[in-house]
């Protein structure tokens, strides 16, 4: 009975082998027979596979944020005011500014306010300048000068009547050589003052071009000087670029302005959904598609429709509580308008958390 038994132990695997064989091959027939029923024209099995492959997809669904349109604004000073600091802040989280409208003034405005006045200053000395140089010289000067040249004329008359005089003694040998002489020196000395003090006049009374043009050029200097001063003046204040609501403020009075910039601004009379679609699912949006949107502090749906599609892959922003869900994946970020009857609903509520089904259309 023992022989038995092991010679029954011994042939047990070969006798597991040929059953698996028998079983694999009888589940290979099987289903080469299904196979070829269900390839039949007319039969059940291919009427439901050819259904099956006709369904498509009604919606895309995905996660996303509440936004402002036109994105939310980072506001911060312009360029050349590295280092400051806020002087005085002039709104409030929550405000709703036009654009144009000074949110805060910087710690070096008072500085370049002095520089603004010597500029001014400079540039009303250089314009008083030209004015002088068209204007000549002061009409005092010039009758002083008139006055000289007429004391020259009658000085270089009575030298010549007394030369006149000296020669005709001379030729009676009244006179020496030597004294006509000195009277032709005296006579030449009054006629070159005579001359000089004609060409000063002349000097005083003309107006030179290029006199006029050097004042002109000084002029035009101080004046770009103002404009720089003004400019950095106003670069002191920081003003809104677009109407909107301050939704943060960075930086408050007395601190630096740092990376953040100084508050956040975004247009919530116009909220967006920005829904984080798969990039596999962007090829079958188009613009105009109608979208629910499910905002979890609301107890009803907001309607809107597909106002811009993306053109980047990145990474999710908006992820899910499912621990395994893929954080990885790629999405393009698509803006949904909302209806504006439903604005109000979300004006406090950007950046809030939301749930975006787009109807696709049917094929």
């Amino acid at each position: 009975m023992s022989t038995k038994l092991t010679t029954l132990q011994r042939r047990r695997p070969l006798l597991l082998g040929i059953a698996g064989c028998v079983v694999v091959l009888g589940g290979i027939a099987g289903a080469s027979a299904v196979h070829q029923m269900n390839s039949m024209p007319g039969s059940k099995a291919s009427t439901v596979g050819d259904a099956a492959t006709r369904l498509r997809p009604k919606h895309v669904h995905a996660l996303g944020r509440l936004e402002p349109a036109g994105r939310v604004l980072q506001i911060s000073p312009q360029s050349g005011n590295d280092g400051t600091r806020v002087e005085r802040l002039l709104v409030r989280e929550g405000d709703d500014i036009p654009a144009g409208t000074t949110v805060a003034v910087l710690d070096n405005e008072r500085l370049r306010e002095a520089s603004l006045a010597e500029a001014e200053a400079r540039l009303g000395l250089a314009q008083s300048r030209l004015e002088q140089t068209k204007a000549g010289a002061k009409p005092g000067d010039i009758a002083a000068q008139q006055l000289s040249v007429d004391l020259q004329a009658e000085q270089m008359k009575v030298s010549e009547r007394e030369f006149h005089r000296s020669r005709e003694l001379h030729a009676k040998n009244v006179v020496t050589r030597e004294d006509l002489d000195n009277k032709q020196w005296l006579l030449d000395r009054v006629t070159l003052e005579h001359r000089r003090a004609q060409e000063l006049l002349k000097s005083i009374r003309e107006v030179r071009e290029i006199d006029v043009r050097v004042a002109e050029r000084d002029v035009a200097s101080a004046a770009a000087s103002v404009r720089r001063a003004q400019v950095d003046l106003d670069s002191s204040q920081v003003r809104s670029p677009a109407a909107g609501r301050v939704l943060r403020i960075h930086t408050h009075e007395g601190e630096r302005i740092g990376n953040q910039g100084l508050l956040e601004l975004g247009d919530v009379l116009h909220m967006q959904a920005v829904a984080e679609i798969f990039e596999t699912d962007v090829a079958q949006l188009r613009l105009g598609l109608k979208a629910v949107v499910k905002v979890d502090c609301l107890s009803e749906p907001i309607s809107g429709d597909v106002a811009e599609i993306g053109h980047r892959v990145a990474r999710k922003v908006v992820l899910t509580n499912d621990p395994v869900s893929d954080t990885d994946a790629r999405v393009v970020e698509v803006r949904i308008r909302l209806s504006p009857a439903d604005i109000e609903r979300v004006a406090r509520l950007s950046n809030a958390r939301v749930e975006v089904n787009i109807e696709l259309p049917a094929e």
